[in-house]
């Protein structure tokens, strides 16, 4: 997972107003796909375990059986992944939530249709020898935070009691090796990504996780544009019926699915040890809240709505956006219904 919930830089927000700019004329979109004909998902992040249920989908037969075939689209620091759906490069796609809702918020015409990470893993890490266990103890200390993350992180300080100022925020980068070297106190990533990243290199660390101090968050979040998703409502449900299954696959078999990406559809250069433990540590993010009770992807409105508030909050949103416009159960509700 990438470090940040929300888009990174002045390039990934001018992609987004050109989702919104092109958006209305993409009048493609809205015609019916054969229901053999290939999608293409959009993934927020380079080919990595994160995403290992589609994979496993792939490999093992979950969307070949749902009569779909799919492409994963790799995304990385230099692809902008919401405008990549949007302007329809893409049906369908993933981000953590935030990105989703500026969008939302900008007037692209895109909804939430299921969730992977029912509860980030969003957190502030720190090392174990000198562990930041509250919001509170973070006076005086300097944390390594996205631009785009201040907001939110300047909420919870606040609720916290804190005075903005006697906390030093300084640029996250995507690696969290400055906090080894003590340039930073604390660092705000992801721990099933950074924080594994530093536990297999030796490094024992303290994670405080966002959602847990009230900023709850959703990664892997599912979405489309709404006129493919209108148009094409039994491949949408189809697709996601493979991916319940991959996911399914992929988590009762993490070592032979840490080995597929390494061996066979990663990014090169992953580590074996490094993807088994990211899976590992994915795990209860993944059977949070509804996935437990309705199965996996399953989406959770009354979060989605508390979500949508805080963002509120902080000025993020200042439209009128509920749960309901922003997101539409119905497809991975069939899903679940039929697999």
């Amino acid at each position: 997972m990438p470090s940040s919930n929300f888009p990174q830089n002045r390039r990934h927000m001018l992609g987004l107003g050109l989702g919104l700019g092109l958006g209305a004329t993409m009048s493609p979109l809205s015609r019916a796909l054969a229901a053999d004909a290939p999608l293409t998902f959009q993934l927020s992040w380079i080919k990595s375990i994160q995403y290992g249920g589609y994979f496993a989908g792939l490999e093992h037969g979950s969307f070949s059986s749902n009569n779909i075939q799919v492409a994963f689209n790799s995304g990385g620091p230099n692809v902008d992944p919401l405008a990549n759906v949007a302007t329809g490069r893409a049906q369908l796609g993933d981000r953590p939530i935030g990105p989703i809702i500026v969008a939302r918020e900008r007037g692209i015409p895109i909804k939430v249709i299921a969730t992977v990470f029912q509860r980030s893993p969003f957190s502030i890490i720190s090392l174990a020898d000198k562990p930041i266990r509250s919001i509170k103890e973070l006076k005086g200390k300097t944390v390594a935070v996205a631009t785009s993350n201040k907001p939110l992180m300047l909420n919870l300080i606040r609720d916290a009691g804190l005075d903005p100022d006697s906390v030093n925020m300084v640029p996250s980068a995507p690696d969290p090796s400055a906090l080894v070297s003590g340039q930073i106190d604390a660092y705000s990533g992801y721990s099933t990504n950074q924080g594994v990243m530093l536990e297999t290199r030796g490094v024992k660390i303290f994670s405080l996780n966002a959602h847990d101090l009230g900023m709850p968050e959703t990664a892997g979040t599912i979405y489309g544009r709404e006129d493919f998703l209108n148009a094409n409502r039994q491949q949408v449900v189809r697709f996601l019926k493979g991916a319940i299954g991959g996911w399914q696959w992929a988590l009762s078999n993490k070592e032979q699915t840490a080995r597929l990406m390494v061996d066979k559809y990663g990014a090169p250069g992953l580590d074996y040890k490094a993807q088994f433990a990211e899976i590992v540590a994915s795990e209860p993010f993944i059977k949070a809240g509804p996935a437990n009770a309705k199965g996996l992807l399953a989406i959770d409105m009354a979060l989605y709505e508390k979500i949508i508030g805080i963002y509120r909050k902080v000025d993020i949103v200042k439209s009128d956006m509920t749960a309901a416009s922003l997101c539409d159960p119905s497809f991975i509700n069939a899903a679940l219904a039929s697999s």
